[in-house]
């Protein structure tokens, strides 16, 4: 692989995150999200957990890729702040498809558990 250059950096302390915008020169069409994910945490040197990417966009007829990541230092933070299909989506197939099917079956759970409703009486 090629090299990644910060091309922005900026603390939110709101949030408890650092932004980052990376430029992967050379990466576009070889690499995974996983596999960014890993070579922005070695690059910041800091754990690959901690490590979201927000977004990974390349240009036509370029090699280049430009991508928007969140570094979290709290997991918790990470959790809360972020939408459900972002987190699946830094999962392997394999625990993405394991995490998708134990929604299943507790939303098929939670709605075995209500009561059924009555149909409506036309008067």
């Amino acid at each position: 692989m090629s090299t990644i250059e910060i091309v922005n950096e900026n603390d939110n302390k709101l949030l408890s995150r650092k932004e980052y915008v990376l430029n992967f020169r050379g990466w576009s069409g070889l690499v995974s999200r996983q596999a960014a994910t890993e070579a922005v945490a070695t690059k910041l040197g800091v754990p690959k957990e901690g490590v979201t990417i927000v977004s990974l966009r390349g240009k036509f007829g370029e090699r280049d890729l430009r991508a928007v990541a969140f570094v979290y230092s709290d997991q918790k933070a990470k959790a809360s702040q972020l939408p459900k299909y972002m987190l699946l989506r830094e999962l392997s197939k394999e625990e993405r498809k394991k995490a998708r099917e134990a929604e299943k079956a507790k939303a098929s759970a939670a709605q075995a558990g209500s009561p059924a409703e009555a149909p409506a009486k036309k008067a």
